[in-house]
This record gives structure tokens, C-alpha cells and sequence, in this order.
């Protein structure tokens, strides 16, 4: 358990990234429906964005999986290692893992985003309209 003091202070530049990452990709994402609305480009940009977007949020996930060895949150020591395992080994097991973790840690950024996509697609298509149907069934 922590102290007091030794609180972990947040990551701003973490944070940031993220928020940017999240304003380019949702960014893309309206500008193309509403140039679909518009009329400027063919609805069929839509399905083949939201395939490019369903595709690498999927493969985004598969390589965070595999980087990070499974979905475990915790790296294991050199104590945890096998036995028969010398020190060279550990220790190149263990740099290799923080290097995987800071990798899948890049690629989970965008792969969020993408999902976050969805997530804001299934509720402007679904559950909008179905709110806005109660609103004007209540007034009537």
C-alpha cells in the first residue's frame, strides 16, 4: 500500500498523446460522414473507412496481446524465471519485456481510439434515435 507521499503522479504527456490521438482519428471519421452527407464523396468511402478502422483496431489488439505476452498486467522477476536459466538470459528476458511493454503501450494508444470510434458510431446510430423517439412519443 502507498503512502501519502509516494502517490504516483499522473502521465501528462501520456494523456496528451492520447487526447491527440483520439482528435486525428475521430477527426477523420466526421470530416468523411460529412462529406458523405455533403454529397462531396460516395457513401462506399464510409463502409471502407469503417473496415480500415474495424481492421486495424483488431490487429492494434492482437499485437498488444502478443507484446504483452498475454493479457497479464504484471512482469515477472528474475526470481520467477526458471532455475535453469543464467543471469545472461534472465536479464535479456526481462529488458525484452520492458521493451515490449513500452511498445504495446504505443500501439494500445491508437487502438483505443479506433474502438472509441465504434463505441461513439453504435450510439449516434442506435441509441440517439431511440432516445429522441421516447422524447417525442412522452410529449404526445
Amino acid at each position: 500500500m502507498r503512502k501519502n507521499s509516494e502517490t504516483k503522479k499522473p502521465n501528462v504527456k501520456l494523456y496528451l498523446t492520447f487526447a491527440v490521438v483520439v482528435l486525428v482519428i475521430f477527426g477523420v471519421y466526421r470530416i468523411i460522414v460529412s462529406a458523405i452527407e455533403q454529397g462531396n464523396i460516395p457513401s462506399v468511402c464510409y463502409d471502407v473507412m469503417m473496415w480500415v478502422y474495424l481492421i486495424l483496431s483488431g490487429a492494434g489488439f492482437i499485437a498488444v496481446v502478443v507484446l504483452n505476452r498475454g493479457l497479464s498486467s504484471s512482469t515477472p522477476t528474475a526470481d520467477e524465471l526458471p532455475q535453469s536459466w543464467d543471469f545472461v538470459k534472465k536479464q535479456k528476458y526481462l529488458d525484452d519485456a520492458a521493451k515490449r511493454r513500452r511498445i504495446a503501450k504505443r500501439i494500445l494508444i491508437p487502438t483505443v481510439a479506433f474502438i472509441f470510434v465504434f463505441i461513439f458510431e453504435i450510439i449516434e446510430l442506435y441509441y440517439i434515435p431511440a432516445i429522441l423517439g421516447w422524447f417525442e412519443n412522452y410529449g404526445t
